[in-house]
């Protein structure tokens, strides 16, 4: 699969950030490189359905409008003797299909790994939680009303054709879901065919309503879900108030004492006084790394790191990872660490190797001043098997 990037969907960065971030839609024709049908195909899509492993709320069909149960589509199941009531029946899925019905595949970064990186190169640029969604409609039929969502869209269409109806934004933006009928919204006030490569950008609450043209239709609407000033700040509260000055159990009741009210005053004081003291920059990059932290996007190799340890040589190069490591004393020539809050307890050159190394690197061979290479590398096998350490990087 190509390794796509946010420039792909957006073009120019600055524009976009300048010209239409929260402000109005953007369409690019023929946005994406190379077959988009590797993103995600309708011939993936069968794969999918046949792993006795989805299940609701992961796949939804919605006909006519209206979702329909679920019941409709699953049934029961064993698997290794444990009843799954909710596995879906792909033939069920297919007559509803055929007649008419839209079928979404939701949250697909939990499900397909290719498309889990693809919304962490989302994540990583905007900072907030990012899923991707699948729609599949048949051909000339339209899978949902008029509606908005609550969320920043990037839609993607892969596989045959899809008529776009937008509508003005709101004078108000609430940030939530609201349905319409083609009454209330009037005439589009712009109106876009989709064709494979395309990617149409819609700011959060857009109304908006789509169709499938003469082929079965297949896109991805990746979903940008907005913090707002009050959802950063109420992070940068929690972080501010932390401290055990905050962690105090008050009487605040009819019977609370006189010096309550002065002490809730010298409170919000501090808190002020906290939050005043900030430092913008650093506070907003603090913010950004949570944003690009959150489910959807994360990954990891600690599996493939675990099993590579026992390749380490004495004369691999090792550093320290970023897990929080706290030493304690040294008690007859072993030292207690603390790591991640777990305790465990080293030889003391062995901590003292580990507490010296900040931003250096040190041969595996090394981290166990005056013994055997060999043996300084096994104990660097147990330390990098811990997450204390890792392998640098070439």
């Amino acid at each position: 699969m190509y390794d796509f990037t946010f420039e792909d969907l957006v073009g120019d960065e600055k524009v976009f950030f300048a010209e239409y971030f929260d402000k109005k839609p953007l369409l690019r024709k023929n946005a994406m490189p190379g077959d988009v049908r590797d993103i995600l195909s309708v011939r993936k899509l069968d794969e999918l359905l046949h792993m006795e492993s989805i299940r609701p709320p992961y796949i939804k069909v919605n006909h006519n409008g209206s979702g329909v149960p679920e019941k409709g589509y699953t049934r029961s199941v064993v698997v290794q003797g444990v009843n799954i009531t909710d596995t879906v029946v792909p033939e069920k899925i297919y007559e509803l299909f055929r007649a008419g019905a839209t079928v979404t595949w939701c949250s697909l970064n939990q499900i397909v790994p290719e498309l889990r990186d693809f919304t962490r190169v989302i994540s990583d640029k905007m900072a907030v939680r990012t899923d991707v969604v699948g729609f599949m409609t048949p051909t000339k039929k339209r899978g949902y009303l008029p509606h908005h969502d609550p969320v920043d869209l990037f839609i993607v269409q892969l596989e045959g054709t899809k008529r776009w109806k937008l509508w003005d934004l709101p004078a108000q933006r609430d940030g939530d879901n609201a349905s319409y009928t083609d009454e209330e919204l009037g005439e589009p006030v712009i109106e876009v065919l989709l064709e494979p490569g395309d990617v149409l950008y819609l700011p959060y609450n857009t109304p908006h309503a789509a169709a499938a043209e003469d082929q079965v239709s297949l896109h991805l609407s990746i979903m940008m879900r907005p913090r707002m000033w009050k959802d950063l700040l109420r992070e940068t509260f929690e972080q501010a108030t932390s401290g055990p000055e905050f962690n105090q159990y008050p009487h605040i009741g009819a019977l609370r004492d006189a010096g309550t009210e002065a002490l809730f005053r010298q409170k919000v004081a501090a808190l002020a006084a906290r939050m005043d003291a900030l430092d913008s920059g650093v506070e907003l990059d603090r913010l950004a790394d949570l944003g690009r932290t959150m489910p959807g996007s994360s990954h990891g190799t600690t599996f493939q790191t675990i099993a590579e340890t026992d390749r380490i040589t004495p004369a691999v190069l090792l550093r320290r990872t970023a897990a929080v490591v706290e030493f304690g004393a040294n008690d007859g020539g072993r030292t207690q660490m603390t790591v991640n809050g777990h305790k465990i307890a080293v030889p003391t050159p062995v901590a003292e190797t580990l507490a010296g190394l900040d931003a250096a690197e040190v041969p595996a061979g090394d981290i166990f001043p005056g013994v055997d290479p060999d043996r300084a590398t096994k104990a660097a096998q147990g330390l990098t098997r811990l997450g204390v350490l890792e392998v640098a990087p070439h």
